[in-house]
């Protein structure tokens, strides 16, 4: 009885040791885990706003881009071979770039 009982605590024992062993390493995926939510989120942070400024790009290679100022406010567009000014978004007094559909 007194040995079954040993080899019970033994046995404990040596499960908690084994657990707490196991513990660092699944910390150590964990932050791999956020790491890899947070790039993979910032990869697709990145794909909105490349298909939302990749028009005003596109116009900025040919030096096309133009900023307006009214109201507080800071127009992005471009201007036509007649002088028309065509509006392509704004940016808001707090630095948000707000693109019109």
């Amino acid at each position: 009885m007194k040995s079954r009982l040993t080899q019970i605590v033994g046995l404990l024992l040596l499960t908690g040791t084994l657990l707490g062993i196991g513990a660092p390493i699944v910390r150590a995926q964990d932050w791999r885990w956020e790491r890899w939510e947070q790039r993979r989120s910032e990869r697709i942070d990145r794909r909105v706003l490349d298909s939302v400024f990749g028009s005003i790009r596109r116009m900025d290679r040919d030096r096309r881009v133009r900023y307006q100022y009214r109201g507080g406010r800071q127009f992005v567009g471009y201007y036509d071979r007649w002088g028309n000014f065509y509006t392509v978004g704004y940016y808001d007094r707090f630095g948000n770039f707000w693109r019109y559909r």
